[in-house]
């Protein structure tokens, strides 16, 4: 199949708790029944909608990360009205849309402070939050949350998707941020070794986008790409 013929799954996503793709959901309630008694930081939480990926698809700066978090805040966080249905608008949306997290006006959603802490040297130069929220993409490894980030012993059909994002991304030359699990992320990807236009953070746990947490030649890619 061509790269860009593949469709969204997360179109599909169920629209009431376990928030799942159909074709993932036997698993992840295998993985529960498995997990027992595991640490409850890793187990992922289907109270929460997914959020696999946060960016227009064709975005010039794209992130690799593990999953997203769960934070205190989240439950109350997505039970205000709406938050859940538009969450699960714009990971159906066939080209992503603007960072959400950026845009939307609860400035108190954990996911906004995040982003906010991530981007904040950037917007201290002079990017635009509008800016950044069409400029860069973060790729999930898979959609759900959990607490703290483990490996998870299956290949999950949703995730497909996430390596054709980047699979794009690698062909139309897109500046991408490899940090935290990029071994786990060149193993899924095996184009991910050899592609010339990585960039690492000096701490790979640090996903902030600054200056300081990159070697120059890569902040300078960076900011490159957030210019084209």
């Amino acid at each position: 199949m061509a790269v860009d013929q593949v469709l969204n799954p997360w179109a599909r996503a169920t629209r009431s708790a376990p928030y799942a793709v159909p074709e993932d959901l036997p698993h992840l309630q295998a993985l529960a029944e498995t997990e027992g008694g595991s640490r409850a930081t890793y187990r992922l939480d289907l109270t929460l909608p997914p959020e696999p990926f946060s960016g227009l698809h064709h975005a010039p700066l794209v992130m690799l990360l593990a999953n997203p978090g769960v934070r205190d805040g989240d439950p109350a966080a997505y039970a205000r009205p709406g938050v859940t249905e538009r969450t699960l608008q714009n990971i159906a949306n066939a080209g992503g849309t603007p960072n959400h997290f950026l845009t939307d006006a609860d400035k108190e959603h954990p996911g906004r402070l995040w982003w906010s802490r991530i981007l904040n040297d950037l917007t201290k130069q002079g990017y635009s939050v509008d800016e950044l929220s069409r400029k860069l993409l973060a790729v999930q490894f898979h959609g759900y949350h959990s607490r703290a980030w483990r490996p998870i012993p299956y290949t999950l059909p949703s995730q497909s998707f996430a390596f054709h994002l980047v699979r794009r991304a690698i062909a139309r030359n897109a500046v991408i941020v490899l940090g935290r699990i990029a071994d786990t992320w060149r193993i899924a990807v095996p184009e991910l070794a050899s592609y010339p236009n990585v960039v690492t953070p000096k701490s790979p746990r640090n996903a902030v986008i600054s200056r300081g947490n990159f070697s120059p030649e890569d902040f300078e890619r960076i900011e490159h790409a957030l210019q084209s």
